[in-house]
């Protein structure tokens, strides 16, 4: 087997210094950089009636989401036949 100095030459070994450090660098700042809240991980403000439910004044769509399916969870609102399916009139009568 041919080791890479005899395949590429000696101009292997700065090409690959070059290509480590320019991941690294990559990887710092990627690390350190913020991370962007957009799309459904963005926080928007919520209605008042899903304000009260959750005690919050705006959250994201997967908190929302989250929130709820701890609600039916926690007072076992499912339907025991079909788990898609969500008892709704006791859903609301415990507001």
């Amino acid at each position: 087997m041919a080791s890479s100095t005899k395949v590429f030459g000696r101009c292997c070994r700065a090409l690959m210094a070059a290509v480590k450090s320019s991941a690294a660098a990559h990887a710092a700042t990627a690390a350190s950089a913020t991370p962007r809240q957009a799309g459904i991980l963005k926080p928007l403000p919520v209605s008042p009636a899903l304000g009260a439910f959750l005690g919050v004044s705006e959250a994201s769509r997967t908190d929302v989401v989250k929130k709820i399916w701890e609600h039916i969870k926690l007072n076992n609102l499912q339907n025991v036949k079909v788990a898609a399916f969500v008892r709704y009139f006791d859903f609301f009568s415990l507001e």
